[in-house]
């Protein structure tokens, strides 16, 4: 769905690319980088723990009768995302976050 490529910054090259990359070129960048990566460990953490406790609230649907999704809940969550949500990430993002959040744990957890 989303384009992979060795950068996001328009008219980047290999050789800038591979210049960055080079061991001790740019300690902060590295710096960084690495924080970057903690954080992405972190958020699949986080995602992980979502999906264990979507599945426990939806065997408890289950077990009374209640449909799994719920779009009023989804719009309180968003309501709540965005109150929380001190940027930068714009509302237009947020939202798109949500759905793909939502979307993910309902494919994830649906198979």
């Amino acid at each position: 769905m989303y384009p992979l490529s060795m950068s996001t910054e328009p008219g980047a090259t290999a050789a800038s690319a591979e210049a960055a990359a080079a061991p001790g070129a740019l300690p902060r960048l590295e710096e960084l980088r690495e924080a970057i990566a903690e954080n992405d460990r972190a958020a699949v953490r986080l995602l992980n723990r979502r999906l264990d406790l979507v599945a426990e609230i939806w065997r408890e649907k289950e077990a009374h009768g209640v449909a799994r999704t719920d779009p009023e809940r989804e719009r309180v969550l968003l309501r709540l995302l965005a109150e929380a949500n001190d940027g930068p990430l714009s509302q237009e993002g947020l939202e798109r976050f949500h759905g793909v959040l939502l979307a993910l744990t309902k494919q994830e957890l649906g198979r």
